[in-house]
């Protein structure tokens, strides 16, 4: 699986697009998608670390994909997905693993994580437009009551975009108002600790 870097934008929606389209991007993808968090019942997430949570989590995913030619017709796809995490000491994510199916039915899919001794933990909504220049594609996602991020993967296959420290100079480059004492933002984490504070 690919690596990716995260990273918190330091301005407007608006400002980034703006920026990113006066530097020859435009949008390639658009879409929408929920995410309802599923650990194991016997975790007790006052007592353990953040990161030890997210190890491993089950999710559903609801996601309205829009369509390229207008970015205005939608479809809607129904996942359950599983993820697991290695994290290192300065958050970077060592190695990653995603396993996912396509459901028909929400509830039975919650019927199903539940069956397996999960329960809700919370869930998070994003608007995610994806911009696109030669081999390069920026995920710009406004997270609903959180901050605004900007995510880009590793290509095995592309000698420009294979590491870490390649895209981390490609946002230096491009001058993308960043928060750059982090490259590896979790929207999870993120939202973990609201809960747990709360």
């Amino acid at each position: 699986m690919s690596n990716e870097i995260t990273v918190s934008i330091n301005c407007s929606l608006q400002e980034i697009y703006n920026l990113l389209e006066n530097k020859g991007f435009s949008i390639v993808d658009k879409y929408n998608m929920e995410d309802i968090y599923y650990i194991q019942k016997d975790i007790d997430i006052k007592k353990q670390a953040i990161e030890e949570i997210l190890k491993n989590y089950v999710l559903i995913r609801k996601v309205t994909q829009f369509i390229p030619d207008n970015f205005v017709d939608s479809y809607n796809v129904n996942k359950l997905i599983f993820k697991s995490k290695e994290i290192a000491t300065d958050g970077s994510i060592i190695r990653q693993d995603k396993k996912d199916c396509i459901i028909k039915f929400i509830n039975e899919g919650i019927e199903f994580i539940e069956a397996l001794g999960y329960n809700e933990l919370m869930t998070i909504n994003e608007k995610a437009i994806v911009y696109g220049k030669d081999d390069l594609q920026l995920v710009i996602k406004d997270v609903e009551n959180s901050e605004n991020l900007i995510e880009i993967e590793t290509k095995e296959n592309n000698e420009k975009l294979d590491t870490i420290d390649k895209l981390k100079n490609i946002v230096r480059e491009l001058q993308i108002p960043i928060k750059a004492n982090n490259y590896f933002v979790k929207k999870a984490e993120i939202e973990l600790k609201k809960l747990i504070n709360n």
